[in-house]
């Protein structure tokens, strides 16, 4: 195993993650990368459960840099180099596409993402990758 595409949105779930390949690239020597996806729920706007941004892109940067954050608060202590890439998309779609760009041999994402909402709005990216994905996908539950 050489090359691993690590799903990072910021959650504890992500981070768990990251933990967990952060250690088996280091077992490995491999090259990790880890990838956050940008992405904006399909909701209306007037039903949403929950308060929207007055500037999207705003609200997705700071998405960005709390998952960059912590991602490195998460790999830096385990003296492995890595790679942070920020796409935008559908998630599951995206991680698979940055693994095959990168001919990785493995996926790894945590098993629960940001919120209860997103999951209920775009399904579970790991259930997603699992079932779809062309190369083996790890998924890291939270403990």
């Amino acid at each position: 195993m050489k090359r691993i595409v690590l799903g990072v949105d910021g959650s504890d779930g992500s981070i768990q993650a990251a933990r967990v390949a952060g250690r088996l690239t280091a077992d490995l020597g491999a090259e990790l990368t880890a990838v956050h996806v940008r992405h904006v729920a399909p909701i209306a706007l007037s039903s949403a459960p929950v308060a929207v941004a007055s500037d999207p892109e705003e609200a997705l940067g700071a998405i960005e840099e709390l998952a960059r954050k912590r991602t490195a608060q998460a790999l830096d202590p385990l003296d492995i180099p890595w790679a942070f890439q920020v796409r935008a998309g559908d998630p599951a779609a995206e991680l698979e596409q940055a693994a095959a760009e990168q001919r990785a041999d493995l996926i790894v994402v945590g098993s629960q993402g940001h919120t209860v909402v997103h999951r209920l709005l775009l399904g579970s990216v790991s259930t997603r990758l699992t079932h779809h994905a062309q190369r083996p996908v790890m998924v890291v539950p939270l403990t």
